[in-house]
């Protein structure tokens, strides 16, 4: 790490990188059934954890009259790494390979056109991924901070806004409320009127998508990539079918409700009045204040209905 103060310190930096290894630890090596045994108890797995933290602070204004301009701001990053597994061998089961972030999230996905429309079967429902794709990392990208003071004579306001940026997290709340018909969505609009013609034995609800219209069959590699997109012929997807059977199709599978865990907050809020001395001359008290603080004030994030700072959620199926 590195100190670095320019202008009488009026700017000031510093920044520091971090690595260490963990490990190896005891896994189960697959070996051939050949031997009489599944698998081999070895010491193998090591992971790397590594990051950087850098703060930078200045003070833009300082003027004889009393007012003055303090700022501050923080950038972190802090993630796990896989190493190394074992001589010889490149993937841990098989989702994660050597150099891969530990908090990948795999899960259930859709089958996509190659600009990433929906592509429906011939019931009018999503076709779902035979093969779990890669859907996000569990854990930000990063995390940082900006605190800001502005002062004049007796008077201050700070405030600091902050959040975490990038990662995905599985909604597990929004995931049932559908497929229990309690979400708000789920009874107004083409869905509440769905909902209604359900019961009456009337299939109405149209999904979004397209549906493929040459008779060409999908092709998918081993890892459920389409291959064939060139060979594939498309036209809107007007087959109705029973809401609750789009909604088990859709909601049944983790992509459908995976949003972002990026977050910005207005922290905190604080003003402080610093009592004048005159106030105090006669008394025991060497230095007095009086501060309104408000925190948590405003919240931005991708879903404002619930806070992705205190939500669990849930992090799906990953490799390990």
């Amino acid at each position: 790490g590195t100190d670095l103060g320019l202008f009488n310190n009026r700017l000031v930096f510093d920044v520091t990188y971090f690595s260490s290894i963990d490990g190896p630890k005891i896994f189960s090596l697959p070996i051939s059934g050949a031997t009489g045994y599944s698998s081999a108890l070895v010491n193998g797995i090591k992971v790397e954890r590594k990051g950087i933290e850098i703060s930078a602070s200045g003070s833009p204004i300082r003027n004889k009259d009393g007012f003055s301009w303090d700022i501050s701001a923080n950038y972190s990053t802090n993630q796990q790494y896989l190493k190394e597994i074992y001589p010889g061998v490149d993937n841990l089961n098989i989702y994660f390979k050597v150099g891969d972030r530990m908090d990948k999230i795999y899960g259930s996905d859709f089958v996509r056109t190659a600009d990433g429309q929906l592509i429906n079967d011939a019931s009018g429902r999503p076709i779902r991924n035979s093969v779990a794709q890669y859907l996000g990392n569990s854990n930000s990208d990063w995390a940082g901070a900006i605190n800001n003071t502005l002062s004049y004579k007796n008077v201050s306001l700070k405030f600091q806004f902050d959040g975490r940026f990038g990662g995905t997290i599985l909604d597990y709340v929004e995931q049932k409320t559908y497929q229990g018909g309690r979400h708000i969505n789920a009874i107004e609009g083409a869905m509440g009127i769905a909902r209604i013609n359900d019961t009456k034995g009337i299939k109405s609800y149209v999904g979004e998508g397209v549906v493929v219209s040459n008779g060409v069959a999908i092709v998918y590699d081993t890892d459920g990539k389409v291959t064939n997109y060139d060979k594939l012929q498309y036209a809107t997807n007007t087959t109705p079918t029973y809401l609750q059977d789009y909604v088990s199709r859709v909601y049944g599978t983790n992509s459908a409700y995976a949003i972002s865990r990026t977050y910005v907050k207005l922290r905190e809020v604080v003003l402080t009045y610093n009592l004048p001395q005159r106030f105090l001359n006669n008394t025991f008290i060497k230095q007095a204040n009086i501060s309104f603080v408000g925190r948590n004030l405003l919240y931005f994030a991708e879903r404002s209905d619930i806070d992705i700072e205190q939500y669990a959620g849930t992090n799906g199926a990953s490799g390990l």
